[in-house]
């Protein structure tokens, strides 16, 4: 006997890992048939796997191929079965009210719905239990029920969040804001989960209507309980999804006025309307925070943030502007004159070079601000390696590519642990172009192709392409050396110097590969000296003549921008967007392509227009 025992226990493991495995794949089998649309198959199988495990799971399954059969008789049998297993348990009287349904009995399908619900008990998990069971059987209303029976009996600040989420399901936006504010007025941190859901829901809101509705209703509740500050960040939320920046800084300033406890949200505000372009409105807030003076917290980041915005604009809007640039300056000297040289303002020292070097043309004095950055007290090594990295830059400016080259060896042994190395490697591979080293730059951007920053080994692909292409139909190379030298003078924002050599470059090899690059160069030399007319005639040659080159829906992009933004030509432009999408359904324009027509078709009020399928 004791031996019997013993060979009982030790073979036991292996009793239950064999009928779990053939669970298992008796699950996979019956889902495959359920797929199929094989119901009878798949019936047969869900009923041995609930029969032996008792799961709703799979009885839901199981249900599901009876009414699929359809077999009513067999799927009220197995309902009256497991009522007398728990004659308490209101699963089987949603089961039971749905097979009504089906069944076209709508009358006793309500009776066996409310016994589900009057069939429930003090006990509050079982609230949520029931709803989800009405919830998977797309009965919204019965499920709201519940959750309003729970509340009764309950507690009535209970299950906000579950309504919100049956009332979206139902479309009732006004009801699904109502309970998710009075859920956020209960704790703040639970704005961040609405803030979520509401994310979800606008996503699909293509005609805005959704968004208008909830602000509508936020604007009611603040009326209504004007203490309640969480709803207003709740609808200056809600404006920054609509990139309404104007109506999000208005509200955000106003809410700090009433309560001296919003500078960090107006702060952030400023930094995402500046982000996305919205110079305008980004420096109203930063004003606004620089106006509250030097006592204030947040006085020297917004001036700080403020200044970077200053700058980015500048280099935004992509004209070379002497004027601008001396006011730019004038501004930097302003805000250093304030908050002075230190570690904190090592990155607005960095662009004031930038600005000193390649658009003052004042390398020397670059070099001295860089320099003396680099010997600040309490400066550290990240900060340092981003000074090296534009010391490194103005070098290039200047001619002195050997230290350049030297400079940017140095911040890449300091960084080969983050993506700063791989940008310089590129930086340091594109100098071995520009020298006209084109083996060894390639080499170089070869093997950064496997760089962690998707944007460097994309770069690099490119160029090393480029190299590759332009060396196999032209063994001297002389043309790409030509082309090359034409991109450094770009690189140094010296177009008189990068036009003279594309031009010479086009008399003396009228024939050469590079002829679509020489003109693509040139338009986007161009724009920066604000010739658009110029530059749309070069790039309408490469859209007509290199259509099958790798520029082609570069140019055909830029063209269509030119058109829309600069010379007003907004029905041409929608027709190159629309081609974009038809000619070249692979691009990375493709999105903003779609976007762009879209936003010129309603300004047309083409609306009856289709926009092309670029899937198809």
């Amino acid at each position: 006997m004791k031996f019997l025992i013993r060979i009982i226990f030790l073979l036991a493991p292996v009793i239950v890992w064999g009928q779990t495995q053939d669970l298992q794949n008796k699950s996979v089998l019956a889902s495959q048939y359920f797929q199929n649309k094989e119901f009878g198959k798949a019936a047969e199988l869900y009923e041995q796997l609930y029969s032996t495990t008792k799961s709703e799971g799979y009885f839901n399954i199981y249900f599901d191929c009876l009414l699929a059969i359809p077999d009513y008789e067999k799927a009220e049998k197995e309902i009256r079965k497991g009522l007398r297993g728990n004659s308490a348990d209101s699963y089987w009287y949603v089961q039971w009210g749905f097979l009504k349904k089906a069944q076209g009995q709508v009358n006793e399908s309500v009776k066996m719905y409310e016994k589900a619900i009057t069939s429930l008990s003090n006990n509050p998990s079982e609230y949520p239990n029931l709803a989800n069971q009405f919830i998977n059987r797309r009965e919204f209303e019965y499920a709201e029920k519940v959750y309003i029976k729970g509340r009764a009996t309950q507690n009535p600040d209970l299950f906000n969040y579950e309504l919100a989420r049956i009332y979206y399901y139902m479309r009732n936006y006004d009801q699904m804001m109502n309970e998710y504010l009075e859920w956020v007025k209960q704790k703040e941190s639970n704005l961040e989960i609405v803030k979520s859901n509401l994310q979800s829901i606008l996503s699909l809101d293509n005609d805005q209507e959704i968004s208008k509705q909830m602000k509508s209703y936020i604007l009611k509740r603040i009326q209504l309980e004007p203490g309640q500050i969480i709803y207003n960040r709740l609808l200056i939320w809600l404006f920054i999804q609509d990139k309404n920046f104007v109506a999000a800084i208005r509200q955000a300033i106003a809410l700090d006025k009433r309560t001296g406890e919003e500078e960090s949200n107006v702060l952030g505000l400023a930094n995402v309307a500046a982000t996305n372009k919205n110079y305008d409105e980004a420096s109203k807030a930063y004003d606004y925070l620089i106006g509250k003076g030097k006592k204030a917290v947040i006085y020297n980041l917004a001036s700080q943030q403020r200044m970077q915005m200053q700058y980015d604009r500048f280099i935004d809007e992509g004209i070379q502007d002497i004027i601008r640039a001396i006011e730019l300056k004038n501004q930097f000297s302003q805000i250093f004159a304030v908050l002075g040289f230190s570690p904190e303002t090592s990155g607005l020292l960095i662009e004031y070079a930038h600005l000193l070097a390649f658009y003052l043309n004042e390398p020397t004095e670059a070099i001295k601000v860089l320099t003396d950055a680099l010997v600040m007290p309490g400066i550290n090594m990240q900060q340092i390696s981003f000074l090296k990295a534009e010391l490194s830059d103005v070098y290039v400016y200047s001619g002195d590519l050997w230290e350049a080259v030297i400079m940017y060896s140095q911040v890449i042994e300091s960084n080969k642990s983050n993506t700063l190395a791989d940008d310089m490697k590129f930086k340091k591979a594109k100098l071995g172009y520009y020298m006209g080293n084109f083996q060894w730059a390639k080499a170089q951007l070869d093997a950064l192709r496997a760089s962690t920053s998707k944007l460097i080994a994309n770069d690099a692909m490119d160029l090393a392409l480029f190299i590759s292409e332009n060396l196999e139909t032209d063994s001297t190379a002389i043309p790409l050396r030509i082309f090359a030298r034409a991109d450094l003078q770009l690189f140094r924002n010296n177009f008189p110097e990068a036009l003279s050599a594309l031009d010479s470059l086009s008399k003396s090899y009228p024939d050469n590969s590079l002829n679509d690059d020489v003109s693509f160069r040139k338009a986007g030399i161009f724009q920066k000296q604000g010739n658009y007319a110029e530059a749309a005639v070069l790039l309408e040659s490469i859209v007509k003549n290199h259509s099958w080159e790798m520029l082609a829906d570069d140019a055909l992009f830029q063209l269509a921008g030119i058109y829309e933004n600069k010379l007003n030509r907004k029905i041409e432009a929608m027709e190159l967007y629309k081609k974009m999408l038809t000619d070249y359904p692979g691009s990375v324009y493709v999105v903003d392509s779609r976007t762009e027509y879209r936003k010129l078709e309603d300004a047309e009020g083409k609306t009856e227009q289709p926009v092309p399928n670029e899937n198809k």
